[in-house]
C-alpha cells in the first residue's frame, strides 16, 4: 500500500538538502581551484623555461624545416617547442578552470580577480626574463636594448592585474567581507498590461488602452501638466 509523503515533511527536508548541495559545490570549487592554480603554475613555468633557453641557446628565435635553410644555431629543438607550445595549451586549460572554480566557489575572489592574477604572473614572470638576460646577456648576443624595452613594456602590463587586484580588495575591505552585491537588481522594463483582460462578464476587463495617472484618467498626483501645444481640441465630425 502507498505511503504519502506529507507535504510538510517534503519541504521541512529541502533545506537541508539545498546545504548538503551547496557543500558539495564548494568543495567541487575548491578542489578546482587547488588543480587549476597548480597546473596554471606548471605551465608558467614550462613556458619561462622554454623561453628563456630559447634566448639563451638561438638568441630569441628559431625555426625548423621549410624550403630555406637555417643557419647555425637556429634550430628549435624539441624541447624549446614541447615547452613553449604545451605550456601554452596547458595555461589555457588550466587557467580556464581556475577562473570558473573561483567563481563557482561563491567566497572570496571572482573572475575578474582571478583573470587580474593570472594577467600580472605571466606577464611579470615574461618580463622578468626578458629583463634579467637584457641586463645579463649570453656571451654570444649582442644588442639586447630590444629585451630591455620588451621587459619594461611587460612588467607595466603586470602592473595593471596587480593594481586591479589591489582594488577588488580595498573594495572586499570596505564591505567587512561580505558577497559582492549584485550589479543589476529587479526589471529594468515592466510591461504595461490590462489584468484580466477578455474576460468576459468581468467589469473592468475590457480591452483597451492602459490609463495613465488616477482612476478616472486624472494626471498623478505631483505630475507637471501638459504643454498647450500637446492639448489638442477634439476633431469636430465631418471637419477636417
Amino acid at each position: 500500500m502507498p505511503v504519502s509523503v506529507p507535504a510538510s515533511s517534503a519541504a521541512f527536508g529541502e533545506p537541508e538538502r539545498r546545504a548538503e548541495a551547496r557543500s558539495r559545490r564548494e568543495w567541487l570549487a575548491l578542489l578546482g581551484v587547488l588543480v587549476g592554480a597548480l597546473g596554471f603554475a606548471a605551465s608558467l613555468t614550462c613556458i619561462c623555461m622554454g623561453m628563456r633557453n630559447l634566448m639563451v641557446q638561438s638568441g630569441g628565435m628559431c625555426a625548423s624545416g621549410g624550403p630555406y635553410q637555417i643557419a647555425a644555431g637556429h634550430e628549435c629543438s624539441g624541447a624549446e617547442t614541447a615547452l613553449l607550445f604545451g605550456g601554452i595549451f596547458a595555461m589555457l586549460v588550466f587557467g580556464g578552470l581556475y577562473a570558473t572554480a573561483t567563481s563557482a566557489g561563491g567566497g572570496l575572489g571572482s573572475t575578474m580577480d582571478a583573470a587580474s592574477l593570472m594577467w600580472a604572473a605571466l606577464f611579470g614572470a615574461l618580463g622578468f626574463n626578458f629583463l634579467s638576460l637584457g641586463f645579463n646577456p649570453p656571451r654570444a648576443q649582442s644588442g639586447t636594448a630590444g629585451w630591455i624595452i620588451s621587459g619594461i613594456v611587460f612588467e607595466l602590463m603586470a602592473l595593471g592585474g596587480v593594481l586591479a587586484l589591489l582594488s577588488s580588495a580595498r573594495d572586499w575591505v570596505r564591505r567587512g567581507g561580505a558577497p559582492e552585491p549584485p550589479s543589476f537588481t529587479g526589471h529594468a522594463v515592466r510591461a504595461a498590461v490590462n489584468v484580466g483582460a477578455g474576460a468576459s462578464g468581468v467589469p473592468g476587463s475590457e480591452l483597451g488602452p492602459p490609463r495613465i495617472g488616477g482612476p478616472e484618467g486624472e494626471p498623478p498626483p505631483g505630475a507637471a501638466p501638459l504643454p498647450k501645444r500637446l492639448n489638442l481640441p477634439p476633431r469636430e465630425p465631418g471637419g477636417r
